[in-house]
């Protein structure tokens, strides 16, 4: 049971459409049933707010799911902008019966309100309806910008070309207004060629550069981002085009440049709760802070407001772990609870082959879960070891890119809420999950080098906030 990250009781966290006002974070989400199974069961969107990603305050389903038979059956995703009059949402309505049938299953719809709490659904925005030439069937996920040099509002969405699935036609089109009534179709906005759908796209800008985040599920399953000159700009890929790995998916971002900028995105559950299975659709939500380094990448951090929220700390000595020829192993601590953070820093001494952090260990085998950071590969991974009978564990996507100096520290957390582990170093994410704890330990280990760690603190006792 998740304490850390919010997840709703007996339900699975979905898509979210953050809105951000006066200091209160509104969170508009999906919640899954799981009857039977994942997307099976129809879904308005429900909302939650917070103000600290600790606490939370749950208002339900806000905007109601539509009947059986009706264009919002589900009602997938959307986003929640500042109109004139009051808070607009503006949302895909999702038929499951059409979609079989083969004619338009995907509509985009409007929603008003005054708080953010009451809605009133206003039906089709005829407007905004699948162009010609378009997919009728993969038409969602509307994103709304203003353009403060042309003063016109800017719409984005999700779309592919009418052809085979397997075929990577998925593109973002753009409508412009200049009141949020009227739009005017434009066109294609961004045609990468390369994924068959981009889902949940955002854009936003720190200081002169623009960034386009999307998800995309056709080769990584990830959230990604790519950078620009300006808002209509050519898009491109910079060294590091993702946040997290595989787990972590349809994130969008919510505050501002001056308030601290995060991502919502949710780290998925496995399949029957088992290391050997696919991720499912949904799971819990996990905010990543957003910074932006001086190369132009973007990486992230845990929020301070979690971090500050453990009410106890225990001090560890600082470690040197050496042996140039063989693997060497350190425990840290022999005895972990399902819910800690741990910090320090680490600094690579010397060439080394890599170095890594094992948790809920078997002292005895030395079986465990363990985050590796290959400095020949330049990567930072999750599995299990050892793997073996083999495979002990489905680690597919679970990979970041991670160049490491040698002689310079390195900031490190590692958070554990009962099955979700995140670990980040040098502002780079890594989210997985893990079912099958075979020990209680946590060590540290380098093989064919040398590193050492700063002292670390160990942080329990996190009281959770919903």
């Amino acid at each position: 049971m998740n304490k850390i990250f919010y997840q709703p009781k007996n339900l699975w966290f979905g898509d979210c459409m953050p809105f951000y006002k006066d200091g209160v974070y509104y969170l508009f989400h999906q919640r899954d049933t799981r009857k039977p199974k994942p997307l099976t069961d129809p879904f308005g969107w429900s909302l939650v707010t917070t103000t600290d990603f600790v606490h939370f305050t749950d208002f339900g389903e806000v905007i109601k799911k539509g009947e059986q038979n009706s264009i919002d059956q589900y009602i997938y995703a959307g986003s929640v902008f500042q109109g004139k009059e009051g808070l607009i949402a503006l949302y895909t309505g999702h038929n499951r019966q059409a979609k079989l049938t083969g004619v338009t299953s995907e509509i985009l719809m409007q929603a008003s309100s005054l708080d953010g709490i009451e809605w009133e659904k206003e039906g089709e925005a005829s407007k905004l309806v699948p162009q010609e030439g378009y997919d009728s069937k993969d038409w969602r996920d509307p994103f709304v910008i203003f353009d403060q040099e042309r003063n016109k509002y800017i719409l984005v969405l999700g779309a592919r070309l009418p052809a085979s699935k397997k075929k990577p036609t998925g593109r973002l089109v753009y409508f412009e207004s200049d009141d949020l009534s009227e739009w005017v179709f434009k066109g294609d906005f961004w045609t990468p060629d390369e994924f068959n759908m981009v889902e949940m796209p955002e854009i936003f800008s720190i200081q002169d550069d623009w960034y386009l985040i999307f998800s995309e599920y056709s080769e990584d399953k990830i959230t990604k981002y790519r950078i620009g000159d300006s808002l209509y700009g050519k898009w491109r890929s910079l060294k590091d085009e993702a946040f997290d790995g595989k787990a972590y998916y349809a994130a969008r971002t919510v505050g501002t440049n001056e308030t601290g900028r995060f991502l919502m995105g949710w780290v998925a559950t496995k399949m029957n709760n088992d290391d050997l299975n696919i991720y499912d659709w949904g799971g819990a939500l996990v905010p990543h802070e957003i910074i932006q380094r001086e190369d132009k990448t973007l990486g992230v951090r845990l929020p301070e407001t979690i971090t500050n929220h453990f009410n106890k700390s225990k001090k560890i000595n600082s470690i040197e772990i050496n042996n140039k020829y063989a693997k060497e192993e350190s425990t840290i601590l022999s005895s972990l609870e399902d819910y800690f953070l741990l910090e320090t820093q680490i600094c690579i001494l010397e060439d080394t082959k890599e170095f890594s952090m094992k948790l809920f260990v078997d002292e005895e085998t030395q079986e465990g879960y363990e985050f590796t950071i290959s400095m020949n590969k330049a990567s930072l991974t999750f599995g299990k070891t050892p793997n073996y009978p083999w495979p002990q564990f489905f680690d597919k996507g679970l990979e970041r890119p991670l160049n490491l100096e040698i002689g310079k520290y390195y900031d490190v957390q590692m958070i554990v809420d009962d099955t979700i582990a995140v670990l980040y170093i040098n502002n780079t994410a890594l989210s997985t999950r893990m079912y099958n704890k075979t020990g209680t330990a946590l060590s540290f280990t380098v093989t064919e080098g040398a590193v050492s760690t700063s002292e670390i603190k160990y942080l329990t006792s996190y009281q959770s906030g919903f």
